[in-house]
């Protein structure tokens, strides 16, 4: 006979709604959602606003070297096995200081708070006459910058026809590597610009004074790798492992808030929550070595550490790479990238279904969508290499936004595209602040910052899943 507390037991389960019976969740999904809840979003933030402060964190710079000892100090203090590793050495670039203005001949002046120096600008001071064509003596305001090859070459150039959409912030760009450009270039908002334009359109004298310090050398970028052991890690760095992955550069040169700080900041969160579960016994060792690694710069390191490390420290099962995982200008919504490489389709799918058991649920998105291959960024180099073609092995980057422009890309036959509506295309959120001087924690992950618990929770969670399913 049934006691009366199971009896009241069953009476309830019987008197509960169907529905409610197959939402109820099952226990793996609740410890998912007891895992998921130690994700703290306020780390993350911290962990961006720690390092835009360091600087732009361009591979081979002293801002760089400053980024890769804060994040082996995070991997170390979260209980991880880490090594910091050296590219060879190649040209880079890192502005400390600067300032421009612009003074009228009454003496008032315009202060040009958006001006951000182009890569690879050399260091210098003074003060130059504005116009609006180039002239060796003078400060050039124009739309479009390039490199003279005839004519006269302007020592100092004011870019404004360079920014982000809505034009309040310039987009860093480069000039040519190396430390012989002789031209200062500074983007600045199209708003500045119109101001000057205003006031030579006046008839006006216009006098630029700036200063830029800069250091522009050869230097060796540093990545930091962090491992967690597996039950299969019976020699240190030799065994097969599932790789974490996220450019620790701003890429462009700028703040580099969401690109890429969010994504290094969500891969130093997945380790350290990882390595504190196994810890306290939430979890047991992962089935196969986890390690986590931040690139020094963008591709280039990615190239170094597959070409020098692979395979020779232990076979390589796969790589969840973060780009941009930390705002979205024009949704809420989290993508999985690409849909369209057959070796990523049983990963994308377990994904899938994580994303299918907790839509919605607190920490989770509601809204997911995979896309085809767009290109640009770290997972690329995995996928397009001999070594994971050959082994059908998968790389996939989640992220909350991709490039400086809302897109709609075909959707790839078979794979399901959005979660949310049902359509032959699949958007694609974009970061208005994109490698612009407005890449700023303020302006991007301060705003969302449960983007970057969506994407740590979503990683961790779906390679616990995937590796399990390896077994």
């Amino acid at each position: 006979m049934l006691g009366t507390a199971a009896f009241a037991s069953l009476v309830l389960v019987c008197q509960t709604p169907v529905g409610e019976l197959l939402s109820t969740p099952t226990p793996r999904v609740l410890l998912e959602r007891e895992l998921a809840a130690t994700i703290s979003e306020s780390e993350l933030q911290a962990r961006v606003r720690a390092l835009v402060a360091l600087g732009p964190r361009m591979g081979g710079t002293e801002s760089g070297a400053r980024a890769a000892a804060l994040r082996e100090q995070l991997f170390r203090e979260g209980g991880l096995d880490v090594r910091m590793l050296e590219d060879g050495e190649r040209w880079c670039h890192e502005e400390t200081a600067f300032s421009v203005r612009a003074v009228r001949a009454d003496g008032s002046e315009l202060v040009l708070e958006r001006a951000w120096p182009w890569g690879y600008s050399p260091s210098g001071h003074g003060e130059f006459e504005l116009g609006l064509e180039p002239r060796a003596d003078a400060a050039w305001l124009t739309g479009r910058f390039r490199a003279r090859r005839d004519g006269p070459t302007p020592k100092l150039a004011l870019v404004d026809g360079a920014t982000t959409r809505d034009g309040s912030y310039p987009v860093v760009h480069h000039l040519p590597e190396g430390d012989a450009n002789p031209t200062v270039v500074f983007g600045i908002s199209r708003d500045e610009g119109a101001r000057l334009r205003e006031w030579l359109g006046a008839g006006e004298k216009v006098t630029v004074r700036w200063s830029l310090e800069a250091r522009i050398k050869k230097g060796r970028a540093r990545t930091v790798i962090a491992r967690l052991p597996g039950a299969n890690s019976s020699e240190p760095w030799r065994a097969e492992h599932l790789l974490f992955c996220a450019h620790g550069d701003s890429d462009a040169g700028g703040p580099g808030a969401d690109d890429n700080a969010s994504g290094e900041a969500t891969v130093i969160e997945i380790a350290r929550a990882w390595a504190r579960a196994v810890r306290e016994n939430r979890l047991p060792p992962p089935p196969r070595e986890v390690r986590f690694a931040i690139w020094g710069s963008e591709i280039v390191s990615t190239r170094e550490y597959l070409a020098t490390r692979v395979p020779t420290e232990g076979a390589l099962l796969g790589v969840i790479n973060y780009d941009q995982a930390g705002f979205g200008s024009g949704a809420d919504q989290l993508n999985l990238e690409p849909d369209d490489v057959p070796a990523n389709v049983a990963f994308a799918r377990v994904l899938l279904e994580l994303l299918a058991d907790h839509g919605g649920a607190p920490g989770f998105p509601q809204r997911w969508a995979t896309n085809k291959s767009l290109g640009g960024t770290d997972s690329y180099v995995f996928s397009g290499s001999t070594y994971f073609r050959e082994h059908a092995r998968p790389a996939l980057t989640i992220f909350t936004s991709a490039w400086g422009e809302p897109a709609e890309h075909p959707r790839t036959p078979g794979m399901p595209g959005e979660s949310w509506r049902e359509r032959d295309v699949v958007s694609v959120d974009y970061d208005l602040y994109y490698h612009s001087a407005g890449d700023t924690p303020e302006n991007t992950t301060d705003k969302e910052p449960w983007n970057m618990g969506w994407c740590t929770r979503i990683g961790w969670l779906g390679a616990l899943r995937y590796l399990e399913s390896l077994e």
